[in-house]
C-alpha cells in the first residue's frame, strides 16, 4: 500500500505504509538542510523504496553539473533517466549554474552508502525543476527509524564554492578520510599505455631508472605482471602471483626499484576472478555475476570468505613485496544485478554496499598498520565521498590521447576531492609528436599530479625538456596548484579558463583562443599559461601598479622580457605555444 506525505513543499512517497516527519534548518545565506525521520515496522524483507519530490523555478540556470557528468553539461527533461549514486559509484550531488559560473541550486543527499537515484529535469509544462530523489530502505533501518537529509542551497556565490561547501557537510558526518602523504602528489611513471601486459623485470626496472633520472618519484606496474597472457580481459586475474617467467623473484625486483629512490606500486582488478585462475573453483559459486566476454566473474563481498581472500591477498603484497601502494581497479563493479542471488548461505551482510564498506574499511586499517604512508588509487567514476575514506589518489577515468577529457575529469574531481590527491589519465602521445602538442596533455592536468606513460627511451629531446619543466613548474607549486579550492570556469563550456590563487599568488591558465587576461588583484606573483598553440594575448594592467614581465615557451627558454610602468591598461603580448608568462608586481 503505498504511502504519501505532505512536508511543507516536499511530497514523501513510499511504497509501503512507513511514517514520515521532516524539519528544516536554514541560514541566512539561503542554504538549507531538511531532515526527514523515516519509519515502520510493516514491511517485506525485500525493504521498500522511498521518493522526495518537490520543484523550483528555472531561473537565469544554463546547465547542470554532477560528479559523473563527463562532458554533458546539459539541462534534462524530467522524463529522462535519473543519476544514481551509491559508495562505489558517483556522489549524490547535483549543482545547477549561470552563465557567469554562479550557483543557482545545489541539492546534495546524506545518503553515501545506499544507492540514490536523483532525478532533477525540466517540466515542460511550467518552466520548473522538477526534483524526484528515490532510494530503498531495508527493514532495518526503517524499524529502527532512518534519517535522511538533504541539503539545498541558492546561494549567489561561485558553484566551486557551493561544491566545497557540499564536500565539507559531507566529511562532518562521516570518518574521517585517508590521509595524503607527499608521494600522492608526485608525478608518477605508469607502465599501461607505454607497455600494456607486455612487461617484465627488467623492463621496469630500465625504464624506473629512466624515471628516477627525470625526477618521478613513484611508478606503477599495471595489468600483466600476474599472467603471461597478453588478450588483456580477466580471465587470468585472482590468483594474484607474479608471473614467475616475467618476475622470477618479486621481492628481489622491487628493493631494486626503491633502490633507486623510486616508490613501487601495483595494480589489482579488486572484483573480477577469472576461469584461468586456481581460484575459480574456490568462488565460482560466489558472484554477483559473470561476464562470458572477460571470462570472469565479479566476486560477491557478501560472503566473509571472499573479504578474508582478498584482504590476505593485498596484505601479502605490501608485507612481504614491500609494496608502496595499491591501484585497487573496478570498485564500481560491486553492486547488485538482475540475477544476483538476494540471499543464500555463508553471507554474513545482505547489502553489497554495506559489505562493500566493511571489506575496504579493513583493507585501510589493516594495510596502514603495515605501511603508514600507503597510497591507494581508486579512478572515476568511484571517487564520492566514502571512497575517499579509502584511498588518496582519484584519477581521471581512461582518455588516451585527450587532453580535452582529462583536463574536465581533473576539475570535476578536484571540485569535490577537497585534500585528496587528484591524478590525470595517464598520458601518451604518438612517437613522432611535438613538444608543443604533448605539452597541450600535460598541460591538460596541471591542477592534478600528471601520470605518464610513453616510453622514456625514445622521447627525443625537446620533449624531455618540455617535460621536465613542467614538471618541475607543478612541483614547485604544488601546495598552490593541489590544494586550494579550483576556480573551474564555464563549466557549461568544459572550463576554458582555470585558475587557483592564495593571499599573495595566482596562476591562470587559458585552454581556448580569444581570451583576455585579467590577474587577480593586489596578488605579488601571476603565472599565466597559455595552455594551447601559439598566439596573441592582451593583458589587462592596472595602470597604478608596476610590473615585471617574462615570458618562456613550453621548455622553459625566455624568450622575451619587459618592464612596464604603468600607464596603458591594455598590453599586447605573443605568446609562445604552451608558454608561461610571469608577472611580478612592484
Amino acid at each position: 500500500m503505498e504511502s504519501i506525505f505532505k512536508v511543507g513543499e516536499f511530497e514523501v512517497v513510499s511504497e509501503a505504509a512507513v511514517s514520515c516527519t521532516a524539519s528544516m534548518t536554514e541560514n541566512g545565506a539561503g542554504r538549507t538542510v531538511t531532515e526527514f525521520q523515516l519509519q515502520s515496522d510493516r514491511i517485506s524483507n525485500m525493504g521498500t523504496a522511498v521518493e522526495i519530490r518537490y520543484s523550483f523555478p528555472i531561473m537565469d540556470i544554463c546547465g547542470r553539473w554532477h560528479p559523473n557528468c563527463r562532458a554533458d553539461r546539459a539541462m534534462k527533461a524530467d522524463w529522462e533517466a535519473p543519476v544514481a549514486s551509491m559508495t562505489a559509484v558517483s556522489a549524490p550531488v547535483v549543482c545547477f549554474f549561470n552563465s557567469e559560473s554562479r550557483n543557482r541550486h545545489t541539492i546534495a543527499a546524506s545518503e553515501l552508502c545506499q544507492e540514490v537515484d536523483m532525478n532533477a529535469g525540466v517540466h515542460e509544462e511550467d518552466g520548473r525543476m522538477a526534483v524526484k530523489i528515490r532510494f530503498v530502505l531495508s527493514p532495518q533501518k526503517l524499524s529502527a527509524g532512518y534519517s535522511f537529509r538533504l541539503w539545498e542551497s541558492q546561494e549567489d556565490v561561485p558553484y566551486w564554492d557551493t561544491l566545497d561547501q557540499v564536500r565539507q557537510w559531507w566529511e562532518e558526518a562521516m570518518p574521517p578520510v585517508m590521509e595524503v602523504p607527499d608521494a600522492a602528489r608526485e608525478p608518477v611513471y605508469s607502465f599501461w599505455y607505454s607497455w600494456h601486459q607486455d612487461i617484465n623485470a627488467s623492463i621496469v626496472e630500465e625504464e624506473a631508472e629512466r624515471a628516477a633520472k627525470m625526477g618521478f618519484d613513484t611508478i606503477i606496474v599495471d595489468d600483466g605482471w600476474q599472467t603471461g597472457d597478453n588478450n588483456r580481459g580477466y580471465a587470468f586475474c585472482g590468483d594474484w602471483a607474479p608471473e614467475p617467467g616475467k618476475f622470477p623473484d618479486f621481492p628481489e625486483h622491487i628493493r631494486r626499484v626503491h633502490a633507486m629512490g623510486i616508490k613501487y606500486m601495483l595494480w589489482f582488478s579488486v572484483p573480477f576472478v577469472g576461469k584461468n585462475t586456481g581460484c575459480w573453483n574456490r568462488f565460482s559459486d560466489k558472484l554477483l555475476c559473470y561476464d562470458e566476454r572477460q571470462q570472469a566473474g565479479v566476486l560477491d563481498l557478501r560472503y566473509p570468505e571472499v573479504r578474508e581472500y582478498l584482504l590476505a591477498v593485498y596484505l601479502k603484497a605490501v608485507r612481504e613485496w614491500d609494496l608502496d601502494g595499491l591501484k585497487l581497479d573496478f570498485i564500481d563493479e560491486f553492486y547488485i544485478r538482475e540475477g544476483t542471488p538476494v540471499w543464500k548461505e555463508g553471507m554474513d551482510f545482505r547489502d553489497i554496499q554495506e559489505a562493500l564498506d566493511v571489506f575496504m574499511t579493513s583493507v585501510r586499517e589493516t594495510l596502514r598498520k603495515e605501511k603508514e604512508n600507503l597510497l591507494i588509487e581508486f579512478r572515476q567514476r568511484y571517487i564520492g565521498p566514502n571512497m575517499r575514506r579509502y584511498g588518496n589518489m582519484f584519477r581521471v577515468s581512461d582518455c588516451p590521447c585527450s587532453p580535452v577529457t582529462n583536463r574536465v575529469g581533473c576539475a570535476d574531481l578536484r571540485l569535490l576531492c577537497g585534500h585528496s590527491a587528484v591524478h590525470s589519465d595517464m598520458l601518451m602521445w604518438n612517437r613522432g609528436e611535438s613538444p608543443e602538442a604533448a605539452a597541450i596533455q600535460v598541460l591538460s592536468c596541471l591542477f592534478g599530479v600528471p601520470q605518464i606513460s610513453v616510453r622514456l627511451a625514445e622521447l627525443e629531446e625537446g620533449i624531455t625538456e618540455m617535460l621536465r619543466f613542467w614538471l618541475d613548474f607543478m612541483r614547485q607549486h604544488r601546495a598552490l596548484l593541489q590544494t586550494t579550492v579550483i576556480h573551474a570556469k564555464e563549466p557549461e563550456n568544459l572550463y576554458p579558463e582555470v585558475s587557483v590563487e592564495n593571499e599573495t599568488e595566482e596562476i591562470l591558465v587559458h585552454y581556448s583562443a580569444g581570451r583576455v587576461i585579467r590577474p587577480a588583484a593586489q596578488k605579488e606573483i601571476t603565472y599565466f599559461v597559455n595552455a594551447q598553440h601559439a598566439q596573441e594575448q592582451i593583458l589587462i594592467l592596472d595602470p597604478e601598479r608596476a610590473v615585471s614581465v617574462t615570458v618562456k615557451n613550453c621548455r622553459g627558454e625566455v624568450t622575451e622580457t619587459m618592464e612596464w610602468n604603468g600607464g596603458e591598461s591594455l598590453v599586447r603580448l605573443s605568446m609562445p605555444a604552451c608558454g608561461l608568462c610571469e608577472l611580478r608586481w612592484e
